[in-house]
């Protein structure tokens, strides 16, 4: 999905919540898993709410590797700014 068909608020900005919290189970059948991610609701984060979802072992393996290969990516623009070396 391209960055332009995510959620927005009314002025134009991406509509984001951060994560507060997850947990994860297998369903009683074996045959899936569940996902609960809490997320605020406000820039305070005392007020929340979560999603639960469901997944086939395909599908949290492909989410598995999105949020590594994101993580990734994050931990390299991030070590890009800073100085290598002891400080002086």
């Amino acid at each position: 999905m391209a960055l332009k068909d995510w959620k927005r608020h009314p002025g134009g900005g991406l509509a984001i919540n951060p994560i507060v919290g997850y947990e994860t189970a297998a369903m009683t059948d074996g045959m899936a898993g569940m996902l609960r991610i809490e997320f605020a609701l406000d820039p305070t984060m005392r007020k929340s709410e979560a999603v639960q979802l469901v997944a086939t072992p395909k599908q949290l393996e492909d989410l598995i590797l999105a949020l590594r290969d994101l993580a990734d990516n994050l931990a390299v623009n991030a070590g890009a700014d800073k100085p290598s070396g002891p400080l002086s």
